[in-house]
């Protein structure tokens, strides 16, 4: 059985739920008018544009795959990682700019010295991976071997974006 409800009230309550639907329906108006014509509110393609980057970024990890196949420490100090990166971002993805990331938060640079142990063709020091690319190489980094929890993550300049643990590190020497 229902609970007897005074018209007065039950008319009240269908004008504010009109109302919020009819606000609601005229929001997303707006906002489709919008998105559709930016040049009509001065600053809007900016703040779009802007907005359409900070999603870019946020779903970097999911557009950037990272397949390690291989990764060895030569030495002490040494991790030659063999990878895959396939970039399906819209940016251009620069593979100096990849790091390494340890448990703690440290950041490991890649190796400037990796031209001496890693053929030419085979490595990525200074190479740059365009979006729909897909490129296989290796790598060398400045880690040290008591390092655990190893991540790549990419320097946007704003703050590193993790995006794939290696799992497996064998030691060559």
């Amino acid at each position: 059985m229902k609970a007897y409800v005074p018209r007065r009230v039950r008319r009240r309550r269908q004008i504010i739920t009109q109302l919020i639907v009819c606000s609601v329906v005229a929001g997303i108006c707006v906002l489709a008018i919008i998105m559709r014509y930016p040049w009509i509110i001065p600053g809007a393609t900016e703040y779009m544009d802007q907005a359409r980057v900070y999603w870019d970024l946020a779903t970097l990890p999911l557009t950037v795959k990272i397949n390690v196949e291989d990764a060895a420490f030569w030495g002490r100090n040494l991790l030659i990682v063999n990878i895959s990166i396939e970039n399906n971002s819209r940016f251009v993805i620069l593979c100096k700019d990849l790091r390494l990331v340890d448990r703690g938060g440290q950041v490991y640079m890649p190796s400037s010295t990796s031209v001496y142990y890693v053929n030419r063709d085979e490595s990525l020091w200074m190479r740059q991976i365009n979006p729909g690319q897909k490129i296989k190489g290796k790598y060398a980094f400045s880690v040290p071997d008591s390092v655990f929890g190893l991540m790549f993550a990419v320097d946007t300049g704003n703050g590193l974006i993790k995006l794939k643990a290696i799992s497996e590190v064998r030691r060559a020497y």
